[in-house]
């Protein structure tokens, strides 16, 4: 069978990293097993990157590099703590991505172009310009916070409701629907996003996770995990209020069980946080981590019992996966991508209805499976089971298979090796 030519087109992009520039990586380098890749991506990361190529070579991948934009690109030196602007940024880097795609097709006969990251309603990509068969996904951006919990996210609540309303229109915005009706492929992240798709005038959306795990993430539940007295409740992320972060608190302060040891790991202005955790007089039961590496994360995931997502409004969640594929059982909302596609085997999935009613409920639970180890070990099995059935290798199986479904529907004589 011919191999594909393909365009990736992904923001961030650099390996052994999670969220945006971990998808984009992943769909690149695993795609071009198979297959002749070229990735556009901003330039930031490019030292990374092409110290990783030189260290494992790919012949059939390829990079270009758009940006820095100018003196005033938020990511000319980019720093976890520095997002000023960026949302401006990638507003205008899009345009800039297009004119690089379109330099790119002049020289190479590109089969498929597809869009993954940031892969989000609000920012429709543009790729639909170059005219090549386009794959859009999959999108996330479609969840909103939950009325109810507005009270839990302080003074962030103003933007939440205005973001809940810009979602609630981005249906019958004209760049969303000039891009969903150009796209010849639509993928939704969860429920809520393929909703909006639909809604601005998709006939055919196809969920699917927009993260994967690589396979030398895997690693089986450890038996002195099981033997260790202490129940160990991990906690990752931004420490911005919709994250959910407060919640998660006042469910350290509500479990009854004593051997319980809570870890929070994350960025952010930690002040807000600490203030908060002193006020409910967990000094002696949280433990504050701070920023972690990677690496740092990943031993963290399998030293952990369970994992808490309380994130609010969230497309997935990296961390999700990671921590399964060290056996890491999830304990989350029942919403999102999370709600859509976690099995109930790998994630106790409580309903968002009211903040205390969820608090409640997940200090029930972590005071159920610390008396109840046995059901722990079941679900530590279980979510290892699930990990390794979620490799990005098999996704981008899958991901050719679509493609390749998509030029046949086209008519398209695919590019011969």
């Amino acid at each position: 069978m011919k191999d594909l030519h393909i365009l990736i087109v992904g923001h961030a992009c650099f390996p052994d990293m999670g969220s945006e520039a971990g998808i984009t990586w992943n769909w690149a380098w695993h795609l071009a097993e198979r297959n002749r890749v070229w990735v556009i991506a901003h330039g930031f990361a490019r030292p990374l990157v092409e110290q990783y190529m030189h260290d494992h070579p790919r012949s059939n991948l390829h990079f270009i590099w758009v940006g820095p934009l100018g003196w005033w690109d938020p990511w000319k030196n980019p720093t976890p703590t520095k997002a000023r602007g960026i949302q401006l940024h990638y507003l205008l880097w899009r345009h800039a991505a297009v004119a690089a795609a379109q330099r790119l097709m002049a020289m190479e006969s590109i089969d498929i172009v597809h869009h993954v990251s940031w892969s989000t309603i609000s920012a429709p990509p543009l790729l639909w310009r170059t005219g090549k068969p386009f794959v859009w996904g999959p999108v996330g951006g479609g969840q909103v916070l939950p009325w109810r919990f507005l009270t839990s996210v302080g003074r962030a609540a103003v933007p939440e409701l205005l973001r809940n309303l810009r979602v609630g229109i981005m249906p019958w915005t004209p760049s969303l629907r000039r891009t969903v009706a150009r796209a010849d492929l639509l993928l939704a992240a969860n429920d809520e996003s393929a909703s909006v798709l639909r809604r601005a005038g998709a006939g055919h959306v196809e969920l699917l996770p927009d993260i994967g795990i690589s396979a030398e993430l895997l690693q089986p539940p450890s038996p002195e995990r099981a033997a260790n007295p202490k129940l160990i409740v991990l906690w990752a992320g931004r420490l911005v209020r919709w994250k959910g972060l407060a919640i998660f608190l006042r469910v350290a302060k509500a479990v009854r069980a004593r051997d319980v040891r809570f870890l929070v790991a994350g960025w952010g202005r930690r002040q807000w946080v600490e203030r908060y955790a002193r006020r409910l007089g967990l000094n002696d039961r949280v433990v504050f981590l701070g920023l972690l590496s990677w690496q740092e994360m990943q031993q963290r995931f399998a030293e952990a019992d369970l994992f808490m997502f309380t994130s609010l409004r969230d497309t997935f969640g990296t961390v999700n996966f990671e921590a399964l594929a060290k056996g890491c059982p999830v304990m989350c909302l029942n919403h999102h991508g999370v709600g859509s596609y976690l099995p109930d085997a790998v994630a106790i999935k409580v309903p968002a209805t009211t903040p205390q009613a969820v608090v409640q409920a997940m200090a029930r639970h972590i005071d159920s499976l610390a008396t109840d180890r046995a059901r722990l070990r079941q679900m530590s099995q279980a979510g290892y089971s699930f990990a390794t059935m979620q490799q990005w290798k098999d996704r981008a199986l899958l991901m050719e298979q679509l493609y390749r479904q998509v030029l046949a529907r086209r008519g398209v004589n695919q590019t011969s090796s």
